[in-house]
């Protein structure tokens, strides 16, 4: 038994590992990644089942160790690890639970309804929103990712963890045809129709009104200057002008800078603001700018949406502020959202869109495409780029995302990306594409977060039933 053990330990968090790392590799690994304990914690006692969760996991979700460490420093990843992986060790033992009390066969809904339910629990009260989410894993898979425009992100975790459920399941039964046929008939068909709705989805995409975008971001290190010294502070907007100038030429309608691009101050704000304005108005475009906000006592991680006329339509304030990093900032309490070229366009800043429930908030306002100054990691750039492009999917809209230190994206309301740069080696980088600006409605723009409360309704039954399957066999 204890090389049995080992062995699935091994196999899991090698899987895990894998499969939920920063890049989207190995996607397919994280469909059987629990199967091996999963199928031990049927046989084991609750004591045993929760030890091995606890380590497969642990070991598992190192593929984010570095990373973490780099951004909220050694101790406080290690106490995230830690967390994270006792609740997937009650996670295993609860659906140990659920299997061995009441024998049924829809105990295969009991692993992925409680991942679902701590994902819920962690996108609700957690001041990171869904950036743990296993969902992403899977942003490579076109046709499985279409489940989010109705059911938001939840959908995608559900299904992924429904797969490596039945397949245990259906060992499990494998003597009790009836239970056998339905633990993995059931999600079988429930997949199979997902899949098929994904396939049917994508092939049934409409012609759409295009735009020309254009993004830049400016070598890494012309960003860092003394925010009092006004001479290399105008300086470094001129340069992003420059660029801007360029890429106007090159055809482009809208052009998107960074989060924190540069930094205004009351000294140099008429001045920026007049150069950012000129340009606009010069070559008849609209620019989106993420600036540090300075112009008053409360500093604030702002974008500026310039329209064509060179008027400021938008002055837009982060919302979701990173714990520990941007401190320093006030955060909004406002959506962005103005006309552009007779288009509904929102205005958001990076982390913003770690948050369903708030970028909900466009989806029901009908927005046609959202503009993203952001600012990544280096590491994380396919991940995070990724992350925002799901609110897409989820709401219908398509984005335009320029990150420092990350991925310029172009993308669709189907997820896929239209026009990709990479600036995550800090350098000087451009990106022009084309852009679809028709929306398209979704279910979940139009009833929100719909499917986390049936997961914590349904949870709560499978619970209570497990209780009254427990106290009948007494």
């Amino acid at each position: 038994m204890k090389l049995k053990i080992m062995a699935a330990i091994l196999v899991s968090s090698v899987c895990w590992y894998l499969s939920n790392g920063l890049h989207g590799d190995y996607w397919f690994l994280l469909w059987i990644a629990p199967v091996p304990i999963l199928l031990l914690s049927f046989k084991m006692s609750a004591k045993n089942s929760f030890l091995m969760g606890f380590l497969t996991y642990f070991l598992g979700r190192l593929c984010w160790f570095s990373w973490l460490a780099d951004v909220v420093s050694l101790v406080p990843t290690i106490i995230f690890l830690v967390i994270l992986s006792l609740i997937f060790a009650f996670i295993i033992i609860g659906t140990r639970s659920v299997v061995i009390k009441t024998h049924a066969w829809y105990a295969v809904f009991a692993y992925p309804l409680f991942f679902c339910l701590f994902e819920w629990l962690l996108i609700t009260f957690s001041p990171h929103g869904t950036a743990f989410s296993i969902a992403y894993s899977q942003m490579n898979v076109l046709p499985f990712i279409q489940v989010a425009s109705i059911t938001g992100i939840l959908g995608i975790t559900f299904l992924v963890s429904l797969a490596p459920s039945a397949i245990a399941l259906g060992w499990h039964f494998r003597k009790e045809k009836i239970k056998l046929l339905l633990s993995t008939g059931t999600p079988l068909l429930l997949l199979l129709f997902i899949l098929i709705y994904g396939f049917f989805r994508l092939s049934t995409i409409p012609e759409s009104d295009t735009i020309s975008v254009g993004m830049v971001v400016l070598d890494e290190n012309t960003h860092f200057m003394n925010i009092e010294d006004a001479e290399s502070n105008l300086q470094h907007t001129k340069n992003y002008i420059q660029e801007i100038d360029k890429l106007a030429e090159r055809g482009a309608t809208l052009i998107v800078l960074p989060e924190r691009a540069f930094n205004i101050r009351p000294e140099t704000d008429s001045v920026i603001m007049g150069m950012l304005r000129s340009s606009a108005k010069k070559h008849h475009i609209g620019i989106v700018a993420g600036y540090t906000n300075y112009l008053s006592e409360k500093a604030h991680n702002s974008a500026l949406a310039i329209n064509e006329q060179g008027q400021v339509v938008t002055n837009y304030h982060k919302a979701k502020l990173i714990m520990g990093l941007e401190d320093q900032f006030t955060p909004g309490d406002t959506i962005g959202i103005h006309t552009f070229l007779d288009h509904q366009m929102g205005t958001a800043i990076c982390k913003d869109l770690d948050f369903p429930d708030y970028i909900s908030s466009y989806g029901k306002n009908k927005v046609d495409f959202v503009c993203i100054p952001a600012w990544d990691f280096v590491v994380d750039d396919w991940l995070h780029s990724r992350m925002a492009i799901l609110r897409g999917v989820e709401n219908g809209f398509s984005e335009v995302r320029t990150a420092r230190l990350g991925r310029l994206t172009i993308s669709d309301p189907y997820g896929r990306i239209l026009a990709e740069a990479n600036a995550s080696h800090g350098k000087l980088t451009t990106l022009v594409g084309d852009m679809p600006i028709n929306s398209v409605p979704t279910f979940y723009a139009t009833y929100g977060d719909w499917f986390g409360t049936l997961i914590l309704l349904m949870s709560v039954i499978l619970l209570l039933k497990t209780i009254f399957k427990r106290q009948q066999t007494k």
